[in-house]
């Protein structure tokens, strides 16, 4: 393994007020947000105003003041009730720099109000951590899982509380070309970055399912210099749909590609036995206690 796929042990952030997290919001003790914190950590962050895309709980918000030296964070969210859900958790976490947080009320979609670009055109910063599957019940999504014959998981069509933090609207990014590998929101993002704060870096968080060359690629296809700044392999959430990357593999099935190209799910915690999705899947299907796991990887933009 290269020293830029070597697996880190990462260790959670010590608070000293656990943050209010209710079911709708992504859990802030999860892997992923250790996984983020990490590369946060390694960006270079002192001084420098950062704009957060799903903002959620504000513990990014609070650990970017805190730790890191931020000098102003903003941040917005698809679910409205999550701006002022982390102001509280900012202010609870990190009272002395909490003046230093600037939310953006409402519901905003990537960067998509007059607010949220404005603070965007200020930032030297863009995080975020953005859904890569498509929601289950998107119907140019199970027309693909059709075509494909491939089952959607038990209960993956019902939402839960926390929906939006896990799959976005498949159909209404299509226009991106990397939305065929499950990446057409961070695309759109990327772009409307790269549109209005042109020199601003971006730090996004991903579940490497697709395979970290695939997400380099998006960097580089978008005008951005990619750098892997944190990694780490996590279990698979037993409620994730992986039907979209089961589907993407068959598809791909006698075709030029179909060698060239397989997702990257594990069979052991130490990210030693590759499984492809087609695999993966088939392990769960024999056992459904089954468990996998996926890397976690932190990457940073640099505008070329």
């Amino acid at each position: 393994m290269t020293e830029a796929n070597q697996i880190e042990t990462v260790q959670a952030s010590d608070y000293a007020v656990t943050p209010e997290s209710p079911e709708f919001a992504f859990d802030p003790t999860d892997p992923w947000t250790q996984t983020f914190q990490k590369g946060l950590e390694r960006a270079d962050l002192r001084g420098k105003r950062v704009y957060e895309v799903g903002v959620g709980t504000g513990i990014n918000a609070a650990f970017m003041l805190h730790m890191c030296g931020a000098a102003r964070v903003t941040g917005s969210d698809l679910d409205p009730r999550l701006a002022t859900l982390a102001e509280r958790n900012v202010a609870s976490l990190a009272p002395k720099d909490a003046h230093k947080f600037v939310p953006v009320s409402g519901a905003v979609s990537l960067v998509d109000t007059p607010e949220a670009r404005a603070e965007v055109e200020n930032a030297d910063v863009v995080i975020g951590c953005l859904p890569q599957v498509g929601d289950p019940n998107d119907s140019r999504f199970g027309a693909f899982r059709k075509a494909q014959r491939t089952k959607l998981a038990d209960g993956a069509d019902v939402p839960d509380e926390d929906h939006i933090a896990h799959y976005y609207p498949w159909t209404e990014f299509d226009d991106y070309p990397f939305n065929s590998v499950g990446l057409g929101l961070n695309e759109a993002l990327l772009r409307r970055v790269r549109a209005c704060a042109p020199e601003a870096e971006v730090i996004l968080n991903f579940g490497a399912r697709i395979g970290t060359k695939v997400l380099f690629e998006l960097f580089e296809a978008n005008g951005y210099r990619p750098e892997k700044l944190a990694s780490q392999i996590v279990l698979q959430h037993a409620g994730t749909d992986i039907s979209f990357f089961v589907a993407l593999e068959k598809a791909l099935q006698r075709t030029d590609l179909e060698d060239a190209f397989a997702c990257e799910f594990y069979a052991d915690p130490e990210g030693k036995r590759r499984l492809s999705a087609l695999a993966a899947q088939a392990i769960t299907e024999q056992d459904g206690g089954a468990e996998l796991y996926h890397e976690v990887c932190v990457i940073r933009g640099q505008p070329v």
